[in-house]
């Protein structure tokens, strides 16, 4: 089957995002000559999938009064990536924590609606020149931004090019935060974007959940593509015994911030009773991001804090943990912003054949999915109490983990076979739809 070659904008190849696994695993197997991806900010990119990167920097970014008049600012390189010489494990990635000047800050540019306003993407000449020489057939784009939204549309007129919009969460509901000028920017985003759906040929989205509310909300059917496996690679260390010794450990594995923070103080004080009943139980959080919830989590003498590991390394963490956890916020903004998201790392998780246990409202995708096809254990509302007896009942009841762990693991090779989906993936992107 012929592969088109893809132009990627905005999100790249990396192990360290959502985003960035799920489309490592779609153009896994990719002949490498048929994709570039352009982006703003490219550090420790994965060169294994892609290797022609080109950063955004300052000949395509360009600041608006009253900001372009900060003589100070160092300028971003921009121009072609290439491959590191340090691997992985040795590159320090001190840029997640952010201080608390630049949070306020942001926050700031928020609040007064300047954030969507302060810079803009432009096509310069040497970009232009970096595309043609690729000679592209589509342009995908994982969006997420207005600027990204604008920059899109201008390549598409410029370029005379199909567009592919894969939608990883329902940003355009949470795009503009609160402030004086929110109803303003979130009419405006939702403007730019239904243009550009208008000119769109590709329509992906990471879930049934939400290809439907999308299809009933702008009128397109979007195809669900959500992370791809490999069955051999993660399949290796899937957990066949459910037994555990010294202590029960509760692994989380990826992001905390917006939408998945909160909650951890639900569980922490879910294991600290259970502690005084006598239990065994730690925490372990192994997070790709920065937030000063950390911080607090640490004062916990039950929860470890683990260092960045290699994306290789993570089947046999996941499946040497007695219980994965899969949490979400309460709250409304929370739910709106996850409510039709399958996160990356579920399909990761099932495949581990380690329990999981969900803790997420009945609102959410990723809850209501996790009930219908029964690949975890799940508390659908913010009680304490149940949490807390949902840990204790999987800590005692090993025929249960096994059950819930056997049961994910079967689903994950049934309908997350990276093989099988990557084809279908490849076959969508040649279709003339």
């Amino acid at each position: 089957m012929n592969q088109p070659k893809v132009l990627i904008i905005g999100q790249y190849f990396k192990t360290t995002s959502g985003g960035g696994i799920t489309l490592s695993n779609l153009f896994t197997g990719w002949n490498k000559e048929n994709i570039a991806v352009a982006a703003p900010e490219i550090l420790n990119a994965n060169f294994a999938v892609c290797n022609k990167y080109y950063q955004l920097g300052f000949l395509e970014t360009k600041e608006r009064f009253p900001f372009n008049l900060n003589r100070w600012r160092k300028p971003v390189y921009s121009g072609v990536v290439v491959a590191p010489q340090k691997p992985e494990r040795d590159i320090k990635n001190k840029s997640l924590k952010k201080s608390p000047l630049k949070k306020a800050y942001i926050s700031l540019l928020h609040f007064t609606g300047l954030y969507h306003y302060k810079s803009q993407y432009i096509i310069s000449p040497e970009f232009l020149k970096w595309i043609k020489e690729f000679s592209p057939d589509i342009i995908y784009s994982q969006l997420s931004r207005i600027d990204l939204i604008e920059f899109v549309d201008e390549l598409h007129k410029k370029l005379k090019l199909p567009i592919a919009i894969h939608i990883m969460d329902d940003w355009p509901e949470t795009i503009s935060k609160k402030g004086i000028l929110q109803s303003y920017w979130r009419k405006a985003a939702d403007k730019k974007f239904r243009n550009l759906l208008k000119e769109t040929k590709f329509f992906l989205s990471i879930s049934e959940a939400m290809s439907n509310e999308y299809y009933h909300r702008y009128g397109y059917h979007f195809i669900p593509f959500h992370n791809p496996i490999d069955l051999n690679f993660w399949g290796a260390f899937s957990k066949i015994n459910y037994e555990w010794n010294g202590s029960f450990k509760i692994l989380y594995a990826g992001r905390i911030g917006p939408g998945i923070k909160n909650c951890f103080f639900d569980i922490a004080e879910a294991i600290k009773n259970l502690i005084t009943k006598g239990l065994k139980i730690e925490l372990q959080i192994q997070s790709t991001s920065f937030d000063p919830i950390l911080n607090e989590l640490a004062k916990f003498n039950f929860i470890k804090l683990n260092a960045t590991v290699p994306y290789n390394d993570l089947p046999k963490i996941f499946s040497s943990a007695d219980l994965l956890l899969l949490p979400n916020d309460f709250d409304i903004k929370s739910i709106s912003f996850l409510k039709y998201s399958m996160p990356t790392k579920a399909s990761e998780y099932m495949i581990s054949g380690t329990p999981i246990l969900v803790y997420s409202s009945s609102d959410a995708a990723v809850t209501r999915h996790a009930l219908e096809h029964k690949w975890a254990f799940v508390i659908s509302e913010k009680n304490k109490n149940l949490l807390e007896d949902a840990i204790e009942e999987l800590y005692h009841n090993e025929e249960l983990r096994s059950n819930l762990g056997t049961t994910a693991r079967q689903y994950a090779i049934n309908n997350y076979n990276g093989v099988k989906i990557r084809e279908c993936f490849k076959k969508y992107l040649n279709s003339e739809n």
